[in-house]
């Protein structure tokens, strides 16, 4: 077979796989320059078999796939280390991200303490010094399954039949054998840096961040801590903790149940939060409502303001996004940056409207750029708050002229709470760049293949604008829905599917959906009109 790699053709014997290819060109050593393949936009590993003709570039460690791919191999040497440490049966789970790492847990529910966690560490260096290989295994699908049933995930084997395969890759590394939505390094010597950290009742894997050789200092984030363990408590107790689950619960009818408590959750969240507001004295005059791209702010801030009327309290609500500078018609500009707000006018409106007087709000267009002004004219009354919602709104240069006992700031996250397995976990950005997706869709125009280029930059944007200030919020929203993904899922697969190999982001496209196969589809007419979720869906057809 012939196969075209660093600008010459090479020949190779019929079934060779991109790990061949590397150690006919470059020997055995594995270079962080290349740990994945690309061939024609599939992201390969080193095992999988090469297509004859194909045109493979190599992917590096700090590229986002294949820092996804290093997150994966870690989280199988975790594994490996648990079995060796406490036996062949024992288990981990990897719930969520907690900054540059992630949560995880005993089956069990013991609390491992410090001693017991460098013993595991130990393990898993020994491991990753030994440089231990990881093999592609390809079984006949009914093996899987009785494999899974054998282990006790009856519930995960009765999920992936719903989707049959001819065969299946599964990983082995030394006597472990599990699968991960996406392709591994090519062994456990890849994996430089990681340590474990108690984090009760679990414990942190940390690891890097992208583009990184250490491990930075820790962050401790409390309330996003707080917010996740309370969001998986809940889904204990009513029964949801992942996909398997969740996928039963749409196909025996129940999930109709699962849809009201979950509205009701953040009913009685956003009601708890308006009693805050109207109850705190001296009375609060400001509140700042900020998240990250497709958090559902807008959804957010007018059910909250919903419950403060039904409190007595009728606020102005304002939303940074009328305060965007206008632009020239050929002008390029980044909204995720502060330096786009006319923070000057936002300052002298805002200072004029908590002093009694009365203002015009600004309105922005983002089609023209243009800024116009509202006829109506808005003037507090007695105890009556300012409700400023944006990208920004925890910035502390646009309200510092505000004493901080006035203000309340509030951070929305869509933290999910369910995970895939106790292996595979779901990954809140993927979430809301889902729902930014199917949003672009519908109001934009926009084609998933322009959202998915744009998302970098917008990621860029929350690092460097909107997560620097979350540590300021004195509370926290969790606006993930636990039935959201069947529904984006079901607008999300045309869009994807319609990316073809030429393009760029063809390989996005297949990581998205890969991630997305498991979940069993939700027609949108289950959705409340109330809901979140219609921020991004719209409003239900004929309404």
């Amino acid at each position: 077979m012939h196969i075209f790699c660093e600008g010459k053709t090479h020949s190779l014997p019929a079934g060779s796989t991109a790990g061949d290819l590397w150690r006919q060109l470059h020997g055995e050593a594995v270079s962080e320059d290349a740990v994945l393949a690309d061939c024609g936009g599939d992201i390969l590993d080193f095992q999988t078999p090469l297509p004859d003709g194909a045109s493979v570039a190599w992917v590096p460690l700090a590229s986002k796939h294949g820092y996804l791919a290093y997150q994966r191999t870690l989280i199988m040497l975790l594994v490996c280390a648990v079995q060796e440490v406490y036996g062949p049966e024992a288990d981990v789970q990897v719930k969520h991200s907690l900054g540059n790492g992630l949560y995880c847990r005993f089956p069990d529910g013991h609390i491992p303490l410090a001693g017991e966690l460098a013993r595991l560490e130990t393990a898993m260096q020994a491991i990753a010094e030994e440089q231990r290989p990881i093999r592609q295994v390809r079984l006949e699908w009914e093996d899987v399954l009785q494999f899974l049933r054998e282990k006790g995930r009856t519930e995960e084997a009765d999920m992936l039949a719903k989707h049959p395969f001819t065969s299946f890759g599964v990983y082995r590394c030394g006597t472990v054998t599990d699968y991960y939505f996406g392709p591994m390094l090519p062994h456990m010597g890849c994996l430089r840096a990681f340590c474990l950290a108690p984090y009760a009742p679990g414990f942190l894997l940390r690891f890097p961040a992208q583009g990184e050789q250490t491990i930075g200092r820790y962050k401790e984030e409390p309330l996003f801590a707080k917010v996740f363990l309370e969001a998986e408590e809940w889904g204990e107790i009513i029964g949801c903790r992942d996909v398997a689950e969740l996928n039963r619960a749409i196909e025996d009818g129940s999930i109709r149940h699962l849809i009201a408590m979950a509205e009701a959750r953040h009913e009685k969240s956003l009601g708890h939060l308006a009693d805050q507001i109207c109850s705190q004295q001296p009375k609060i005059r400001l509140v700042c409502i900020a998240g990250p791209s497709s958090a559902g702010k807008t959804t957010f801030m007018n059910r909250l303001i919903i419950q403060l009327w039904v409190n007595g309290v009728r606020p102005v609500m304002v939303s940074l996004d009328d305060f965007y500078k206008e632009r020239t018609e050929d002008e390029n500009v980044n909204y995720e940056n502060l330096s786009a707000l006319d923070v000057e006018l936002f300052q002298e409106l805002m200072g004029e409207l908590l002093e009694g007087r009365r203002i015009r709000l600004p309105r922005f267009d983002f089609k023209t750029g243009k800024r116009s002004w509202s006829e109506e004219e808005f003037q507090l009354g007695r105890d009556q708050p300012v409700m400023v919602e944006g990208l920004h709104a925890l910035n502390p240069e646009l309200t510092h002229f505000v004493p901080g006992y006035q203000c309340m700031h509030i951070y929305l996250g869509a933290l999910t709470q369910l995970s895939i397995n106790n292996h595979n976990r779901i990954s809140t950005t993927d979430t809301r760049l889902l729902r930014r997706m199917v949003r672009d869709a519908r109001t934009r125009g926009m084609t998933a293949e322009e959202t998915l280029a744009s998302w970098n930059r917008v990621r860029r944007g929350e690092e460097e604008n909107i997560f620097l200030f979350q540590g300021r919020a004195e509370e926290t929203f969790n606006t993930a829905l636990l039935y959201e993904l069947p529904v984006l899922k079901k607008k999300a697969l045309p869009l994807l599917r319609a990316i073809g190999r030429e393009s760029s982001q063809y390989a996005e496209a297949q990581r998205l959906l890969t991630f997305l196969m498991p979940f069993a589809e939700l027609d949108e007419r289950f959705v409340p009109d109330h809901s979140i979720l219609r921020e991004f869906i719209g409003e239900h057809a004929g309404l």
